[in-house]
């Protein structure tokens, strides 16, 4: 692990949140070596000018972690890319009426498990704010979401929206401007990944 990453990992106080630091770059070090790309280019391993990690030599990529669940998105190809994943927790829906439009939360509210569905739309939104590369620089009202597209209010196009297999307690959601044709999911547990 390149000594920017390890100083980057050992920012954060919290082991756990370490740990969950490490094993994303690790996930991402699996797709380098699945892509059969040489393991040293995450020395390359830089923030874009608004935060979003990038490796100019490789694809597109992005790692969210929440929970227990770690997860490593890669574009092959030209474009953006964006994940995200939550752990349901207990939150009070309807204090965030800032962040959803009336129909959102209606959609939200109208579910079995409005708390499941609220989790389901936030990793929606943040995918979209990844993927754009703006981050929490985008508000969260100004996203627009449909079932399998969301837009931006001060941008043209749609981003497309991909749910991921993850365990139920932790839904997660794939964005991309761009259709993607199709999506493989590897699975690798903790003890898998870091004897990597």
């Amino acid at each position: 692990m390149p000594e920017k990453l390890r100083e980057e990992i050992f920012q954060y106080r919290k082991n756990d949140d370490r740990i969950r630091l490490l094993a994303g770059k690790l996930l991402l070090l699996k797709a380098i070596h699945k892509l059969e790309f040489n393991h040293k280019i995450l020395e390359q391993y830089i923030p874009d000018t608004m935060g979003k990690p990038q490796l100019p030599s490789f694809f597109p990529f992005n790692i969210t972690h929440s929970g227990h669940v770690v997860a490593c998105a890669v574009l092959q190809g030209n474009g953006l890319i964006g994940i995200d994943c939550e752990k349901i927790r207990p939150i009070d829906v309807i204090k965030f009426t800032k962040q959803f439009s009336p129909q959102e939360m209606q959609w939200i509210l109208s579910a079995p498990d409005p708390q499941e569905r609220f989790f389901d739309a936030w990793t929606m939104k943040e995918a979209v704010m990844k993927a754009d590369g703006r981050g929490m620089r985008i508000p969260l009202h100004s996203i627009r979401l449909q079932q399998t597209y969301a837009t931006i209010d001060d941008r043209k196009g749609f981003w497309y929206l991909y749910k991921l297999p993850t365990p139920p307690s932790h839904p997660s959601h794939i964005c991309s401007p761009e259709k993607i044709q199709s999506i493989e999911t590897i699975e690798v547990n903790a003890t898998e990944l870091f004897k990597t």
